[in-house]
């Protein structure tokens, strides 16, 4: 009997003296419970932790932990923390439990993980809204664009006299509805397309086609753009030994389209280059390409005034662009397009500028030959 309170003074000792100061002041919990799980001790957090301040021990373990003796046997079987869940009063939240046996009971350390979890499911809520959204805009995408359209065309008929003529004063107004309907269009075709990719309703179409003849039918859409602005296009692809690929000829025509619509709106004078050709070594180790594939690397070089080293981060994620600019959002866009086509194209993307000297987009893309031949 003596030698029983002997030991139990000696915990008090040493959790009074030997280790009070640290254990009160670890940021998580630290409890100290018998072998029949009556807590015998507690730091400060602990203490707040379960709002047991002001309560009269003895309490045990089951009352603040759900299968508190379970939980514990389940961590010293374990040997590592495990997950459970804490009481409070009326409220209930996740923690994360490690046991340890001293003497003839358990030293416990618990940590609060319910911000963690509760942060963890509202990203997985927002990802499944976000789906839901894109889904949404890929469905009615036409009926969105319908109306720009109407409001484009007519205004355009009546600048064009269809209505009789015109004062100075309404050809003025007429033309700025034409132009800000115009804005409006590309702007909601640009990020109803981002949706769209984004989307889970995004459908792939895997097929054989001329890679050579598909990509000279895109650029002939913007070559008048480009003659406008007198800028000298390049298309080289010399060293296409097969014309004819198997890919998703949606996704390469949206890559394609998006970064040409980028580069062409940041060069106002030089030469933009669109090359098409094999992976060479360094790009295969770079990009960390399999043997067992073959491959496709779009290059596209232009003379812009390039991008700022603090606007390359984000440069492909326009909700970070909200707020820095029609521009950088619309440049995001396009970019966020081009980017999440290649990735479900199973390619990479690599985007590289330097103030005044030009942007280079780099894109490597599978492939598989024609099963005709």
């Amino acid at each position: 009997m003596q030698i029983m309170k002997l030991s139990k003074l000696a915990k008090k000792v040493w959790w009074f003296l030997g280790a009070y100061n640290t254990i009160n002041n670890l940021p998580d919990s630290v409890i100290y419970a018998d072998a029949s799980g009556y807590i015998i001790n507690t730091n400060k957090a602990a203490t707040k932790c379960f709002n047991i301040e002001n309560t009269e021990l003895p309490l045990r373990i089951k009352d603040i932990i759900v299968d508190g003796m379970n939980v514990i046997n389940e961590s010293l079987r374990k040997k590592c923390p495990v997950s459970a869940i804490g009481k409070s009063e009326d409220r209930e939240f996740y923690i994360e439990l490690n046991a340890k046996r001293r003497w003839d009971g358990y030293f416990i350390t618990i940590r609060d993980v319910s911000k963690l979890t509760n942060e963890m499911n509202t990203e997985k809520q927002i990802a499944r809204f976000n789906g839901e959204k894109n889904a949404m805009l890929s469905m009615i995408k036409e009926d969105i664009k319908s109306p720009i359209t109407s409001i484009s065309g007519f205004s355009k008929g009546l600048l064009d006299g269809i209505g009789g003529e015109l004062t100075e004063k309404q050809h003025k107004y007429i033309k700025i509805i034409n132009s800000n309907a115009s804005d409006l269009y590309t702007y909601m075709d640009k990020l109803l397309e981002f949706s769209c990719a984004e989307s889970s309703l995004y459908a792939s179409e895997y097929l054989n086609f001329d890679i050579i003849s598909f990509t000279k039918d895109i650029i002939k859409d913007y070559q008048p753009i480009m003659d406008e602005k007198k800028l000298l296009f390049n298309f080289e692809y010399n060293n296409i030994q097969n014309r004819t690929i198997y890919a998703d000829k949606r996704a390469y025509e949206g890559i394609i389209r998006n970064i040409l619509e980028t580069s062409y709106s940041m060069t106002e004078e030089g030469y933009i280059t669109l090359n098409l050709d094999y992976p060479n070594e360094e790009t295969c180790i770079n990009f960390g390409l399999s043997d067992n594939k073959q491959y496709i690397k779009i290059s596209l070089k232009d003379t812009s005034s390039g991008i700022d080293n603090k606007d390359m981060r984000g440069l492909c994620d326009p909700y970070s662009q909200i707020g820095k600019g029609k521009n950088n959002f619309m440049r995001a866009l396009r970019l966020g397009t081009a980017s999440i086509l290649t990735k479900r194209s199973e390619g990479f993307i690599d985007i590289n500028s330097e103030i005044l000297q030009g942007v280079l987009y780099n894109i490597v893309l599978p492939i598989m030959k024609d099963k005709n031949e």
